[in-house]
């Protein structure tokens, strides 16, 4: 997602040039020259009405809010792009946009109560419209002079001490009920702000829970966090000390010196959940440098993410807790029965070795070919007069006990020291007493493990060497950016809920307006502040 918004930026910039050229896609085309024909009145403009009506589209909204000084909202202008992977088709939107115009091409749009049909001569389509609903995230500045509020047209021109105080307000919020106790989550939404301060105007610029950087002329501020992540989660409630502050802080401040006061446009840009996709997290940057290599980190746990399939494990895990439960039960079990019988584990494990069990099946195999039946009656045969009568069948017998007689001659000394030393332990010999309830244990313990073959399978997956070594480098760049800290286990329970009904609030906010149920969507808020001028 952050590359996307990257090929976003410079998409923007290359739309200036492609307005001049031919439009993108198959079918009809309008070109600027053909535009200008249309409004100069050389040509008249006809659509052409396409009979393929789809509702199965991508609908990017950006919404751009201007602000008075102290955050007050003035006007909402909206800007959706609708793309289609086919051209010549009707597009079914949804909108409650007033005003709503084409900005691309000369394509009107057909309104039928709250929906908007636009016939689609190429695959991309661009209108704007204005709405007087408040975006979800407000601001609100305030303006201090020597420790005194003022308005921003009090303050402007003022020498002396001054202080900047924005909050970020989150108004998306949701009732939820969890272990039965009521709370109130927030649509998480990453909020990044900032403005330029001149070091001609301001001396002794300092940010609370934001960052600097200098060119020498300039200061840039900006600040990043998450609105409402604190009432959401209870993050200082619980005292998590690994998560930065800044990050789920709602107030920031600017400080400095000026002998008269002005300020320039703030900027401000709030990203759904559902918008970013995978975030980053850790304390804010304070050099262009680090900014570079957080990017590159983000990137590197982008690329170590591709191909495991995490999402199967969660979707397990969280499908049936019993079961995960159980799976667990069963570990702590056969931990416990491997130390309550290590002792005995290891006696066997000394003696049966690899040469060891070969010679054992040796002896195996051959008391199988044998017949020591016929062995035993030829022994004990009383007719010893007939002795040399019997010397072809006694000889073949003996044959075949000779050989039992070297198996057992190289099979009975392990024996003996084996059952010598589990003798003498008394821990061994009670373990082999207990052996038979172990075993009957240890199946159960197997069939808890077969009913939950799926999620091994996938643990399995997810621990070869290939998905190791991508975890090893998600670990190590997480490691730079967060200390787990340690909490109880009904404040792990209770955080964990917490955070998944938290981020389900923010998968399901995907427009600021309105789309149709079946299309794609994402949006993105835009602000920007009046300058406060002297």
């Amino acid at each position: 997602m952050r590359k996307n918004i990257f090929f976003k930026a410079v998409a923007s910039i290359l739309a200036v040039s492609l307005l001049l050229l031919t439009a993108a896609g198959c079918g009809k085309k309008t070109t600027g020259n053909e535009m200008l024909d249309v409004y100069s009145g050389k040509k008249e403009y006809k659509q052409t009405e396409y009979s393929n009506i789809t509702e199965k589209f991508k609908k990017q909204e950006t919404v751009y809010v201007n602000l008075a000084p102290d955050g007050t909202t003035s006007n909402i202008t909206v800007t959706d792009w609708i793309h289609t992977d086919m051209p010549q088709v009707r597009v079914a939107d949804i909108s409650n946009l007033k005003n709503i115009r084409n900005v691309r091409t000369l394509a009107e749009p057909v309104k039928t109560d709250k929906n908007v049909f636009w016939d689609m001569d190429t695959t991309d389509l661009y209108y704007s419209g204005e709405t007087e609903t408040e975006p979800p995230v407000t601001f609100k500045i305030r303006y201090f002079l020597e420790g005194t509020e003022m308005t921003a047209e009090q303050i402007a021109g003022k020498k002396g001490n001054v202080k900047i105080q924005v909050e970020a307000k989150n108004n998306l919020t949701v009732p939820a009920k969890i272990k039965g106790k009521d709370y109130t989550m927030s649509c998480p939404m990453l909020m990044i702000g900032g403005t330029i301060l001149s070091e001609s105007v301001f001396t002794n610029i300092s940010i609370d829970n934001g960052s600097m950087m200098s060119d020498g002329d300039k200061q840039i501020l900006f600040f990043f966090g998450v609105p409402g992540m604190d009432e959401s989660l209870g993050i200082s409630e619980l005292g998590l000390d690994f998560i930065d502050y800044s990050l789920y802080s709602s107030t920031y401040c600017i400080s400095a010196y000026t002998e008269s006061f002005e300020l320039g446009n703030m900027m401000f840009s709030v990203m759904p959940l559902a918008s970013i996709g995978n975030l980053g997290n850790g304390g804010l940057p304070t050099s262009v440098e680090s900014i570079k290599k957080i990017i590159s980190d983000v990137e590197n746990i982008q690329k170590a993410l591709t191909g495991l399939d995490v999402d199967k494990i969660v979707n397990l895990l969280y499908g049936d807790a019993n079961k995960l439960q159980d799976m667990l039960d069963a570990v702590g079990d056969a931990v416990r029965l491997y130390e309550e019988n290590e002792k005995l584990i290891k006696v066997i494990g000394k003696y049966m070795t690899d040469e060891n069990l070969a010679k054992l099946d040796k002896l195996a195999k051959d008391l199988e070919k044998t017949d020591l039946n016929a062995v035993s009656n030829t022994l004990n045969d009383p007719a010893v007069m007939a002795l040399v009568k019997l010397l072809p069948q006694l000889s073949s017998s003996l044959a075949s006990f000779s050989v039992l007689a070297q198996d057992l001659n190289a099979v009975m000394p392990i024996l003996q020291a084996m059952m010598q030393e589990m003798d003498s332990d008394p821990e061994v010999k009670k373990s082999m007493e207990n052996l038979p309830q172990t075993l009957t244990e240890l199946k159960r313990i197997l069939n808890v493990i077969e009913q939950n073959k799926e999620l091994l399978n996938a643990i399995g997956e997810l621990s070869s060497a290939d998905s190791a070594d991508k975890l090893d480098a998600i670990m190590k760049t997480a490691d730079k950016y967060a200390d787990i800290g340690s909490l109880s286990n009904s404040d792990t329970d209770l955080l964990a809920e917490r955070v998944k009904q938290w981020i389900d609030v923010g998968l399901q906010y995907t427009i600021f307006t309105e789309c149709p149920i079946e299309a794609e969507s994402s949006v993105m808020f835009v602000y920007k502040t009046a300058a406060v001028k002297a």
